[in-house]
């Protein structure tokens, strides 16, 4: 994937340069003119402490830098070439897939993105083993899931909710914390919580 950057100094404004990247920086738009704007955002910490930035502005493929007039373009310019480039070929970067699902995620509130991501995302993997994931609810920061079918019961039901569910919801959605399985384990077809009526007693 090619990763290309141009910069162009505003003519009627030389104190704000655009700089327009092959790739998307950032889904939406955001506005960072401080260090706490910029938190959890890698690219704009790092723009944000360079000497004589006083404000930039993330729209898609572009960024928009105003400076405080104390640096030269040529010189500052170069510094925030570097810095795009190495956060294009970093695991920082968005990847095409994550800008779709960032997009499509646009506009909805927290259940809905929640829901979205278990109907596109989740669910189609789990239904090849014969399950399905039921979304209860969402609230304080919690999703509050039940495993049907295959799933119910399943030994594996723990890392698919650790590692598959709770990696996709909470790299998407990050107003969620934690997953809450509701799923009565032992009554699937085969538990691996079982239940005491059905624990046989051992001969001496």
């Amino acid at each position: 994937m090619e990763n290309k950057i141009t910069m162009e100094v505003d003519r009627r404004n030389s104190m704000v340069c655009r700089f327009t990247s092959s790739r998307t920086l950032y889904v939406g738009s955001k506005t960072v003119s401080n260090v706490p704007d910029a938190r959890g955002l890698p690219l704009a910490e790092k723009l944000i402490a360079l000497s004589g930035v006083e404000k930039l502005q993330l729209i898609g493929h572009l960024l928009v830098v105003t400076q405080t007039g104390e640096r030269e373009w040529k010189d500052l310019g170069q510094e925030i070439e570097s810095i795009l480039t190495l956060f294009l070929i970093s695991g920082d970067a968005l990847t095409p897939g994550e800008v779709h699902e960032k997009m499509m995620l646009i506009g909805r509130n927290v259940r809905e993105k929640v829901q979205y991501l278990v109907d596109t995302q989740i669910n189609p993997g789990v239904a090849e083993h014969g399950g399905s994931v039921q979304v209860v609810d969402v609230k304080d920061g919690g999703v509050y899931l039940r495993l049907h079918g295959g799933c119910q019961g399943c030994g594996a039901a723990d890392f698919t909710l650790k590692q598959g569910i709770e990696t996709i919801v909470k790299r998407a959605v990050p107003e969620i914390d934690q997953i809450i399985d509701l799923t009565d384990h032992g009554a699937g077809m085969n538990p691996y919580y079982q239940r005491p009526d059905m624990v046989r007693p051992t001969s001496n």
